[in-house]
């Protein structure tokens, strides 16, 4: 970094501080998905040990079920949430690298372009880049179908045993 003068040296240290924070809210976010993922974990397990060890497969085992999905919809909404102000954060932060007294910085969100590219308007091209929240997005929904699959499965030997 090159010399810089009283009013880049605070803006560099409101850079410096925006960008902490950000990755701090990002950690954040990894640590609820780790919660949410043994939240769900356990939920299975004990789906899987009513259904192996009790042979219940009445209103005790649909419970559990129905909880994991509401689990799961909670922790969809808190991840878009995260996605949303992480992404909000990262557009202030590229904000600031073009502010006049930032000019003799490195502009790392930026030069992250090449992971992220975007179209002349400055919009995130979906489907090119490395967008790990997205990607993180879809442990909810294979929870979720997870836990359809498990139902559609007891309706169905409920349905077959009554029948027979």
């Amino acid at each position: 970094m090159k010399s810089l003068d009283k009013k880049s040296l605070d803006k560099f240290e409101e850079y410096k501080l925006f960008a902490e924070l950000t990755d701090r809210l990002s950690d954040r976010r990894q640590k609820i998905s780790n919660t949410y993922l043994t939240v769900n974990s356990i939920i299975i397990g004990a789906i899987v040990f009513l259904i192996k060890d009790t042979n219940l497969l009445s209103v005790v085992v649909i419970m559990p079920l129905i909880i994991g999905i509401i689990v799961c919809n909670v922790w969809k909404q808190i991840m878009y949430k995260y996605k949303k102000l992480i992404s909000h954060r990262i557009e202030e932060l590229r904000e600031l690298e073009n502010h006049d007294n930032m000019k003799n910085c490195h502009k790392m969100y930026h030069a992250e372009d090449k992971l992220y590219p975007r179209d002349r308007n400055g919009v995130l091209i979906k489907g090119k880049s490395l967008n790990l929240i997205d990607k993180e997005a879809w442990l909810p929904n294979i929870f979720i179908i997870t836990y359809l699959l498990f139902l559609v499965g007891i309706i169905f030997y409920t349905t077959f045993k009554f029948l027979t």
